[in-house]
């Protein structure tokens, strides 16, 4: 008798556990299919058909450093159709902005982030950064790449990676790989679902590494790999054709062997130059950890941190940053002096005429859209770079690294309008272009008031649930559905 009383409370309690458990798996699916349709309020809409005229601007022409002066650019249907002297004639039907001797910038690549929110993409704009490369895909990315593509709301343009093609041990956030069947396996599924290029990490064995590359090649997708240098046991050849090489701290953890060594580095910097491939030092994370292992939470409070998104702030916080601010005085003296190596490394790349990129690592910590990427150009000045080497990594060297410098990253005719506008010569100070009085995104102006409502929008990010939604989603898809 009393065991079959145990026996109903058990059976009752298993289909009850079943039950919850059957109607959270409702939930989560029947919220994972409307992530196809649920966007946070506050988008800005898309309008910029019809013609747009700036009259009186300076442009700064990134390719050779001039300022060309007294400038009209005439734009129509987000391209630029002509650019004749100030003060020409325009048709009736343009919208008239009288530039008032302003300085006319292509708009700013940021080549390394990663994007949590929708509303980084707004933010990146608010502060001239047209265009993001995004280094972890998920399938959002590729979402919300689609609906800036069918101009359903109005961001910086977005270029997406695979997942990361991690190695054994990896996070879920990556996508693990253990031999070179599944590396070629992981290239044409990366292909096949529309991801721009392939991102790869640099301790790969050779022979996974190798494959991954030949794979890609085979293709025709772009790589761009953690660390300026080859896989251990790989050699020079397979980084020839790379898209980008990224993080500078790699060749200090690497070939110079956490010892800085001038002829070793500038061995390393010829062998970069003869391959031809750019490389992206992200001296912005390096420095946002050295802030924080030296500041601490005073640092912390002077940070935008309500631009973050709520799950991945959360992420970051239990991950990397309470890990930084448990430094030690001792530890913290290194990450100065580490700091100073890496500008030699940037420097001697600079010197070898290694071509850079601008890629601040947004995302990672604390580091906020937009401002991260001003922070990054501000540090690669400090390195040693001239303003003027530092607007072509935000620009032209970005557009030529993603084979799109046909339509974009500097101003001609027949380019994307994509563009931003400041008061003072940015080959003077470089430090204008954080502020910028107005931004053009694909021919739709965007004045300085309406840059500052796109900031105040940018705090409502998507909220806690359809953030946990979104990763489910990423995880399910690449872990039971792969």
């Amino acid at each position: 008798m009393q065991l079959s009383y145990f026996y109903q409370k058990f059976k009752t309690l298993l289909i009850a556990l079943i039950t919850l458990l059957l109607c959270i798996i409702m939930v989560i699916s029947i919220s994972i299919f409307l992530l196809d349709y649920q966007k946070p309020a506050g988008l800005p809409s898309v309008d910029y058909k019809g013609s747009l005229v700036l009259n009186d601007v300076n442009i700064v022409n990134v390719n050779d450093g001039q300022i060309i002066k007294n400038q009209q650019l005439v734009i129509k249907d987000g391209l630029i159709v002509d650019i004749k002297q100030a003060g020409s004639k325009v048709t009736n039907a343009a919208k008239v902005i009288d530039g008032a001797g302003m300085y006319v910038s292509p708009g700013l690549f940021d080549m390394h982030v990663h994007v949590y929110d929708r509303k980084h993409l707004t933010l990146n704009l608010a502060y001239g950064v047209t265009s993001v490369r995004n280094m972890n895909g998920k399938k959002m990315h590729l979402r919300w790449r689609d609906e800036l593509d069918d101009e359903q709301w109005l961001g910086s343009n977005l270029h997406v990676s695979s997942p990361i093609l991690a190695g054994k041990g990896t996070h879920a956030l990556n996508q693990e790989v253990l031999s070179v069947e599944q590396a070629r396996v992981e290239v044409q599924q990366a292909n096949m679902h529309g991801y721009d290029f392939i991102k790869v990490y640099g301790y790969h064995s050779a022979e996974i590494f190798e494959g991954i590359i030949d794979e890609a090649n085979k293709i025709g997708i772009a790589v761009a790999k953690h660390g300026p240098h080859p896989a251990k046991g790989s050699n020079w050849s397979y980084i020839k054709g790379l898209q980008s090489l990224e993080h500078v701290e790699d060749i200090f953890q690497g070939p110079l062997n956490y010892q800085f060594d001038q002829e070793t580095m500038q061995a390393v910097a010829i062998n970069i130059k003869q391959s031809g491939v750019p490389v992206v030092p992200t001296l912005e994370t390096f420095d946002h950890l050295t802030q924080l292992s030296n500041g601490k939470q005073t640092f912390i409070d002077s940070l935008a941190i309500e631009y973050l998104n709520p799950l991945y702030f959360d992420i970051e916080s239990h991950f990397t940053v309470s890990r930084w601010l448990q430094d030690n005085p001792q530890q913290s003296q290194y990450h100065l002096e580490k700091q100073q190596i890496l500008f030699k490394i940037v420097k001697a790349l600079s010197d070898q005429q290694v071509r850079l990129l601008v890629g601040s690592d947004a995302g990672t910590m604390y580091t906020v859209p937009g401002i991260a990427t001003h922070n990054e150009m501000n540090l690669m000045q400090r390195a040693g770079l001239s303003n003027e080497e530092v607007l072509r990594a935000a620009t032209i060297n970005a557009a030529q690294a993603l084979n799109i410098d046909k339509a974009y990253g500097s101003i001609n005719v027949g380019k994307v309008a994509d563009l931003v506008l400041v008061e003072q010569n940015p080959l003077n100070s470089i430090e204008v272009l954080r502020t910028p009085n107005a931004v053009v995104k694909h021919g739709q102006f965007l004045d300085k008031g309406q840059l500052e409502q796109l900031k105040r929008e940018a705090k409502n990010t998507e909220s806690y649930y359809w953030s946990v939604i979104g990763l489910l989603e990423d995880l399910l898809t690449r872990f039971l559905f792969h």
